[in-house]
C-alpha cells in the first residue's frame, strides 16, 4: 500500500471510530435524560407539552436517532431540573470507562 493509501486508510478508520463513539455518546445522553424524566414521573408527551419541547426533538434525544442542537439538549436538561454539572456526572456514569469521542475504547 502506498503512503497515501495508508494515510487514507487511517483517516477512514478514525472517522468510523469517531462515528461509533458518537453513537455511544448520544445513546448515553438519551439514557440519562429518559431515566431522569421517568424518575420525575413525567409521561413523554406531558413532559414535552409542559416544557415546550417538540416530541420529535425529545424522541431523537432519548433514542439517539440523530444529532440534535446542543441548545435543545440544554433545554431538556434545564426542564429536568438538573444542573449541568449533575448532568455531566450522570452522563459519565453511563459512558464506558476512559471514553473518548476521538479515540478507540479500551
Amino acid at each position: 500500500m502506498t503512503d497515501i493509501g495508508q494515510l487514507f486508510y487511517i483517516f477512514i478508520t478514525k472517522i468510523i471510530l469517531m462515528q461509533e463513539n458518537e453513537k455511544i455518546f448520544y445513546s448515553a445522553i438519551g439514557k440519562v435524560i429518559k431515566t431522569r424524566r421517568k424518575l420525575l414521573g413525567y409521561h413523554f408527551t406531558t413532559f414535552c407539552y409542559e416544557n415546550d419541547i417538540s416530541t420529535t426533538t425529545l424522541g431523537c434525544i432519548e433514542n439517539a436517532r440523530r444529532k440534535v442542537h446542543l441548545s435543545s439538549i440544554f433545554q431538556v436538561i434545564e426542564a429536568l431540573n438538573l444542573s449541568y454539572s449533575e448532568f455531566i456526572e450522570l452522563l459519565e456514569k453511563q459512558l464506558p470507562k476512559n471514553f473518548s469521542l476521538l479515540k478507540t475504547i479500551n
